[in-house]
């Protein structure tokens, strides 16, 4: 008998022979007409457009305006003390200035080593404005930032705040500018920088406050259970955004024609969410369903499939990606082959994506960018991801690699703290952990869509979900939102690694160690509790 994670369903060679290419690059075109900043007319529009076809397809909507602290970038330039200019481009949350004043340093890529020579000057930073560079060079007492990337300027948002700031984060909403620069430009500036103190003048204009945005989540409801999986992508985007995220939300409309025609035949519901505010709001849509649906999330959602950027011309690989606790699935789908390029390298930083394409967050992002194939290719993988989750009789949870790579982690952390912190309770728990889901496939294979342990199976399996994904990809609060900044596994630990290069006899040294210990108490409970449900999983047969 097939594990529950091999399961396939018969609709998939039935519905993905359904497929529309020519359907798919109609709702591509309408949507990718127009300009979709977060709160405008256009996407007001696009919108209005995604909730007719929904309708039309016997999907129920719930549409409704929200609140978000948005940013709009308007105009970045730097003006020469010999009256030249270099256009470029300003990013959401950077500050506001009006032609600030200041001697420029090249701080080459922002390491750590290199921030405290920009202290009371502007630095010149080599590569994409991304909030972590910006934070550090802010900190470091930088008056602004100008990022140099290579041959096409990036729309990007730079702050580190994930959704609606809050009074403990609120703090770090950036106060300093930030421009980017095409690589022309940022040679000439190090070429002037060659021959002595060079000034240059900033000026940024960025529309940075709270406005209403649209928010819209269509369900079909499950014939069997009222569990969920919840599709998402965002609908704004920067300028035209045919590929991001036009092409997904095309996706999306496709999956949900396609179930819609066969509701009767879905055993957990779906919900298709369409959010604003994630380009100029860094997630505030998602974010605030994620703080408003926390208990249906909690409760009722089997896993988070996000939909972004598919279809895109040239693309062949493909990759995926792992709170509230629910698993989630696919940060971008297709890809173009991995090239040592600045725009790649940056973005398998950020996203460990393969690579976005040289248009990723330009103007130039629009419908010619399409590769129909590709894109109906990407919806059959969507499709076939939903079904499988939406109708297989055990959820297909395996959370054996899961566990397998805490035990992984651990035994590095523990590597690199040597003698000075000691994990053996954490790595002992995570031993005994993957003894138990070890043992799971022989129970979960002999359970089918008949039988009376089913629901208890099923639960079990979500609640190790609910306790393995915070305790892997959170820093520990399930009720807040991390920063918006790349966030290693079991994050809480890590500062384990620091002690070796920390003098044992002084204040940071045992701090440190105050701190992992609780940390490793965390640990250690999330573990018990995980290894709790699998003995009574295990238990179940009985």
């Amino acid at each position: 008998m097939t594990a529950p994670w091999e399961y396939r369903d018969p609709l998939e060679p039935l519905l993905a022979a359904e497929v529309s290419a020519a359907t798919l690059m109609e709702h591509v075109r309408t949507i990718g007409a127009w300009e979709r900043e977060s709160g405008s007319a256009g996407e007001a529009r696009a919108f209005d457009y995604i909730e007719g076809t929904l309708k039309a397809y016997g999907v129920e909507v719930e549409r409704r305006e929200i609140e978000a602290y948005i940013s709009l970038p308007q105009d970045g330039r730097l003006a020469l003390a010999d009256g030249a200019a270099i256009t470029g481009l300003t990013h959401s949350f950077s500050a506001s200035v009006d032609a600030l004043a200041g001697e420029v340093v090249d701080v080459g890529d922002a390491q750590p080593e290199d921030l405290p020579r920009a202290a009371g000057k502007i630095a010149l930073i080599r590569g994409l404005a991304t909030p972590g560079k910006a934070w550090a060079a802010e900190r470091a007492g930088a008056l602004g930032q100008i990022f140099v990337v290579m041959d096409h300027l990036h729309n990007m948002i730079v702050t580190t705040i994930w959704g609606t700031p809050s009074p403990d984060t609120a703090w770090r909403i950036p106060a300093t500018p930030c421009v980017s620069i095409l690589g022309a430009d940022g040679d000439r500036l190090r070429l002037l920088l060659e021959r002595g103190p060079l000034r240059v003048r900033m000026t940024t204009r960025v529309r940075t406050g709270w406005m209403p945005i649209p928010h819209l989540v269509g369900e079909l409801a499950g014939r069997g259970e009222n569990r969920f999986l919840l599709l998402s992508g965002h609908v704004d985007a920067w300028h035209y955004g045919a590929m991001d995220n036009g092409t997904a939300n095309a996706t999306m409309l496709e999956v949900a024609r396609l179930l819609a025609a066969r509701r009767d035949a879905l055993r957990r519901g779906i919900r298709f969410a369409f959010w604003s505010g994630h380009s100029h709001g860094r997630y505030a849509g998602s974010a605030w369903y994620a703080d408003h649906a926390w208990h249906e999330l909690h409760r009722r959602c089997v896993l988070h499939l996000n939909c972004d950027s598919t279809g895109a011309r040239g693309a062949i690989d493909y990759g995926h990606l792992q709170g509230v606790g629910v698993p989630s699935a696919f940060m971008s789908l297709s890809g173009l082959p991995t090239q040592d390029t600045e725009l790649s390298r940056a973005m398998q930083r950020l996203v460990g994506s393969a690579g976005f394409p040289w248009w990723w967050h330009t103007k130039d992002d629009t419908v010619d960018k399409i590769d129909a194939d590709v894109l109906a290719l990407d919806t059959k993988v969507y499709l076939a991801s939903a079904l499988r989750w939406l109708n297989a009789p055990v959820l297909p949870l395996d959370h054996r690699r899961s566990a397998r790579s805490l035990v992984a982690e651990l035994e590095a952390v523990q590597a690199a703290a040597g003698p000075h912190f000691d994990l053996a309770p954490a790595l002992d728990a995570a031993r005994t952990l993957v003894e138990r889901l070890e043992r799971l496939p022989a129970l979960l294979a002999g359970i089918d869509a008949a039988s009376p342990r089913l629901e208890t199976i099923n639960r079990g399996l979500m609640r190790l979900s609910r306790v393995l994904v915070p305790l892997a990809y959170t820093s520990g609060d399930r009720f807040t939102h991390d920063l918006a900044l790349p966030l290693p596994p079991l994050a809480g630990l890590q500062r384990a690694r620091e002690l070796a290069g920390l003098d044992p006899d002084g204040d940071t040294f045992k701090f440190t160690r105050a701190a992992l210990v609780r940390e490793r108490n965390r640990a250690v409970h999330a573990l018990d509790s995980a290894t709790s449900v699998a003995d009574d999983l295990l238990d179940s047969r009985r």
